[in-house]
């Protein structure tokens, strides 16, 4: 079997993709004595736009800042709800602090008047001692800086 040597690229690439290159299947141009008929002729144009390489150029551009806009758009907004997220747990761990602190002295000040109110130690009978003192002090104080109460008023009152 003798080998044959194809000559152009388009006829080696036909034999590789599987075209049979068959005799009289090419385009014959007119030429004097030889008519072509070409009535059943039909003109093909192709779907799309033709793409020169600075159209392609300009639309892969326009898209890739389409890309970079959202993107940069998607991280901004993860961002603002990060940077939102963080204020807000701070605002509300500040808000649960106050709340415990006022629920805290809520609960002191309720010790201390049932301390007040119902004494059962030594500690609770001197605290009650020295709030009656100071107020014996400080009515004694008003009653000696009064201008309207005489002397015998005054020592009646005390």
């Amino acid at each position: 079997m003798q080998t044959y040597e194809y000559g152009t690229k388009s006829t080696v690439m036909m034999r590789e993709m599987g075209v049979q290159m068959e005799v009289g299947l090419g385009q014959e141009c007119e030429k004097t004595g030889l008519y072509i008929d070409s009535r059943k002729d039909k003109i093909i144009k192709p779907n799309k736009e033709y793409f020169s390489s600075s159209m392609w150029a300009k639309e892969r551009e326009d898209t890739t800042l389409y890309i970079q806009c959202r993107v940069r758009a998607w991280f901004s907004k993860r961002r603002a709800f990060k940077l939102r997220k963080m204020r807000d747990d701070k605002e509300s761990e500040l808000i649960s602090r106050q709340t415990d602190l006022q629920n805290e002295e809520e609960k002191k000040r309720k010790v201390e008047i049932e301390r007040r109110m119902k004494p059962k130690s030594g500690k609770d009978f001197d605290i009650l001692y020295n709030e009656l003192e100071a107020w014996r002090l400080n009515e004694t104080k008003k009653i000696k800086a009064s201008t309207t109460l005489n002397t015998e008023e005054k020592k009646l009152a005390l």
